[in-house]
């Protein structure tokens, strides 16, 4: 027998050794019930409790082995199969949770772009400075005023009066009358009265 390959394969073994104390001091360190305490979620319990399970299982697994006994028909196998089954079926949850997520976020970004389309603006975190005003400006809803300038209203064209023709007989008719009527209408009575002609009544 070759003691050398011997003795390398014990100082490997003892290397790996070494090694796993390390990693597992953590977990001996603390009590399962302590971790599970911390954790909020569902999910990250039974995470916990399948990684004790997985180590405790594989130590037993890797001792059974050293012993020479056949593990192809050990019950330890069953158990490592149906641990890996429940870390698979885990971790295919994870991925669905995870898909949701993106497809919430996906959902939420072509929300955004049809708001955007529809209304002609940027909502939530894309809205930028030149896009914070209204969509409809107050302008819009103001009059339009026509200012006109002094010298144009003094320059227009206004108004003449009616003046009547000199040389007309009407006009003179006409300016004659009011005339009277004016002088009758502002005259005041005398009070007396006057005796009508012999033979009149």
């Amino acid at each position: 027998m070759d003691t050398e390959n011997i003795h390398g394969f014990v100082e490997s073994l003892n290397s790996s050794i070494a090694d796993l104390k390390a990693e597992i001091e953590p977990v001996l360190s603390t009590l399962l019930e302590d971790k599970i305490s911390h954790c909020e979620l569902v999910l990250d319990q039974i995470k916990i409790y399948n990684s004790h399970l997985y180590c405790v299982i594989s130590i037993l697994y890797c001792y059974i082995k050293v012993l020479g006994v056949n593990t192809d028909e050990h019950p330890i196998m069953k158990e490592l199969t149906r641990i890996k089954q429940v870390m698979k079926s885990v971790k295919e949850v994870e991925e669905s949770l995870k898909n949701k997520d993106e497809k919430d976020l996906k959902s939420q970004e072509q929300a955004k772009e049809f708001l955007q389309r529809t209304l002609g603006t940027k909502v939530g975190a894309a809205v930028t400075e030149n896009m914070k005003s209204p969509a409809i400006s107050s302008a819009n809803f103001k009059g339009t005023h026509t200012k006109f300038k002094d010298e144009e209203w003094e320059t227009s064209e206004k108004p003449k009066p009616y003046i009547a023709a000199s040389g007309s007989k009407s006009g003179n008719a006409s300016r004659s009358k009011a005339t009277k009527a004016t002088t009758k209408s502002n005259s005041k009575p005398s009070g007396k009265v006057t005796k009508p002609k012999n033979g009149r009544r």
